[in-house]
């Protein structure tokens, strides 16, 4: 899809909350399995220890992720579409990277609503039967939907998760230990420097999320009739990059206020650790808030959920239309989007079957998975930006550039020096 890029086209918006959708979205992303799940588990188990940790990967994947939007506001088109007309190479390694892990994300976030949603309601259901009618549900509401009623329910939605996650915070950061010492970095073992990757994996969301950044802007621009003004792009990602960054940081205090510092040991299953998390926010706040704290939990993971389904669906949709685009303007969008949802929830629900055994390990899986790629998608995208499709006014600043070159550099020592000792040391 390309749309006019003329300045007539990219009026400057008056309105703050017109510029936000897309970075709110990528926000709504956010607040999974990174946050709830993996950034809770790190508090609980090291305290405020890896608080740098994450604000170390917030940073360094800050430029990758960010030039999603920036891409699509340049040009009028994807990220995807960037990746085709750099070369087949191009094209080939991200389409087989990113169909691989899409899957495991899907059915991570899915298992994870599962069990806030049986925590929250208090029912118990097979994780397999579970996730299969959770995902059918999500499958009816995205095909009948829009995506600009995503995009205003999901603003409302995670403004009002962020209003709670800060009082509960506040209430419960007096029993956090408050001090420089309490930042030092653990030890690092094996087993630590294990969880460390899979926390960054995720942190603050996957590297995909450029790709999605991008769709997103397009998708919003194609309603719209025009694309956004450069700046409104880069302002609506900050601003969702900011919730999701401070998010983070507030469940890695929530874990370690209310388990960390009280030896609470983190539940193994997807339904323990959801009714674990409901409890750390009812014992800050009260037990008057269980309903109010558990439905607006849903509702964001229920965002996060359909967020995420719609954007691995049109990453899949723009894949196709980039390599077989008769194929797929003969079978028609949205008769192609119909399939592909149908099948990368079936493919969901069959790596579950196949390879859940435990909760925590599932997760920590995907999280590994996705971080491995994250050099090259950070590569890709820089390429992008650097490239003649985007004006020379709208290319980063030297300051960027340098940025970005830096987190690949961190990124792939990093990703090199995982499957070192995952692999190659005994």
């Amino acid at each position: 899809m390309t749309i006019s890029t003329s300045s007539s086209a990219t009026p400057r918006s008056s309105s703050m909350l017109s510029v936000l959708g897309p970075g709110i979205l990528y926000a709504a992303a956010a607040v999974g399995v990174s946050h709830l799940v993996q950034a809770t588990r790190a508090g609980a188990n090291f305290g405020l220890g890896l608080v740098l940790i994450v604000i170390f990967a917030c940073v360094v994947k800050y430029p990758s992720l960010r030039f999603g939007g920036d891409y699509a506001a340049a040009t009028g088109t994807s990220l995807i579409s960037s990746y085709r007309k750099e070369g087949w190479w191009a094209f080939g390694i991200y389409a087989v990277i990113q169909l691989f892990s899409m899957v495991f994300v899907i059915a991570a976030i899915s298992l994870f609503t599962l069990g806030l949603l049986q925590a929250s309601l208090g029912f118990v259901i097979n994780n397999l039967l579970g996730v299969s009618l959770l995902l059918l549900a999500s499958i009816a509401l995205l095909m009948s939907g829009q995506y600009q009623l995503l995009e205003k329910l999901t603003k409302y939605i995670v403004a009002m998760f962020t209003v709670l996650i800060v009082i509960a915070v506040a209430l419960i950061s007096v029993k956090v230990e408050w001090s420089l010492s309490s930042l030092a970095i653990p030890s690092i073992d094996p087993v630590t420097l294990m969880f460390i990757i899979a926390l960054i994996g995720f942190m603050p969301t996957p590297p995909d999320g450029s790709v999605l950044q991008s769709i997103w802007t397009c998708a919003r621009a194609e309603e719209a009739g025009h694309l956004p003004n450069p700046q409104d792009a880069r302002l609506d990602f900050n601003v969702g990059y900011m919730i999701s960054v401070v998010l983070a940081i507030c469940f890695i205090v929530l874990g370690a206020g209310a388990m960390h510092s009280t030896a609470v040991a983190v539940e193994p299953s997807n339904f323990g650790f959801a009714k674990q998390l409901l409890t750390v926010f009812t014992d800050a706040v009260g037990d008057w808030s269980f309903p109010l704290i558990a439905l607006a939990a849903v509702f964001v993971m229920v965002s996060t959920l359909l967020t995420v389904v719609d954007g691995m669906t049109r990453v899949v949709v723009t894949i196709g239309q980039e390599a077989i685009p008769a194929a797929v303007t003969k079978m028609g969008g949205d008769r192609f989007y119909n399939i592909v949802i149908l099948v990368l929830c079936l493919l969901a629900v069959l790596v579950l079957a196949s390879l859940l055994k435990s909760f925590a390990a599932f997760m920590d899986m995907t999280s590994v998975l996705v971080f491995i790629i994250s050099p090259v998608l950070a590569i890709l995208n820089h390429r992008a930006m650097c490239s003649d499709r985007v004006p020379a006014d709208l290319q980063p600043v030297k300051g960027m550039k340098l940025w970005s070159l830096l987190g690949i550099i961190v990124l792939t020592a990093t990703s090199l020096g995982y499957l070192y000792v995952r692999f190659i040391l005994p």
